[in-house]
């Protein structure tokens, strides 16, 4: 990684335990990734033998003059005397293109100063896998039932209610929040793009069954894909 000065312009005080993270964000075909990196510790943080009172979370800002890599100290959570005790910082990423991460992590006070990457604390985003299905014995033939009548407008409305088709919805405007209102009878699954066509990521959520949100860190316009 190119070597990156720390975030910020003042030090921490003296007597303070400090732990120095780094860290590279790109995209997949290793373009850099511009945004902020939030490292927030509980609300009031006491250290009395260092006389200092730490009240809010280190925002580290990455430029394009950046390529992706930032460098910040800051206070180690081991930190002997201090109160609260045990506690962890809760990491935000907001980056453009990606969805938002949040996370928490634990910075004990390594030996000899040295540094550690966020790559090797930050957890990977959680993914279920993909289910293969599993081929029982062939049951016994039932009896056939009698042969039924169905308009081809009933098979139509229950084709709709089963498999809805997908739907394109536009976003003019840039915003960090779109709210895209549907007529799924589910939660449907979302894809946003860019006005190039190119998929971003947001944080989707449904607050109510007809309505999706999608949350991205910066201002955004472009499409999104309802299926």
């Amino acid at each position: 990684m190119t070597p990156t000065p720390d975030a910020g312009t003042y030090a921490l005080p003296a007597g303070v335990p400090s732990v120095r993270v780094t860290g590279r964000f790109v995209a997949a075909d290793g373009t850099p990734l511009t945004g902020t990196v939030t490292f927030a510790p509980p609300m009031v943080l006491t250290l009395p033998d260092a006389d200092t009172i730490a009240l809010t979370p280190a925002v580290v800002e990455i430029t394009k003059e950046d390529q992706g890599c930032f460098a910040v100290t800051l206070i180690a959570t081991d930190a002997p005397g201090m109160s609260p005790s045990g506690w962890t910082y809760r990491v935000t990423e907001k980056l453009k293109g990606a969805q938002i991460r949040q996370y928490h992590i634990m910075l004990a006070e390594r030996p000899g100063g040295t540094s550690v990457d966020l790559a090797d604390l930050a957890p990977a985003s959680p993914y279920s896998g993909r289910y293969i299905p599993v081929v029982g014995p062939t049951g016994a033939t039932g009896a056939q039932g009698q042969a039924g009548e169905v308009q081809r407008v009933e098979l139509e409305a229950l084709e709709e209610r089963v498999a809805p088709r997908a739907v394109t919805w536009s976003q003019g405007s840039a915003s960090t929040l779109w709210t895209i209102d549907h007529d799924f009878p589910y939660a449907p699954a979302v894809r946003t793009f860019d006005t190039s066509g190119r998929e971003i990521g947001g944080l989707v959520a449904n607050p109510s069954p007809t309505t999706v949100t999608v949350q991205f860190a910066f201002a955004e316009t472009g499409s999104a894909i309802l299926s």
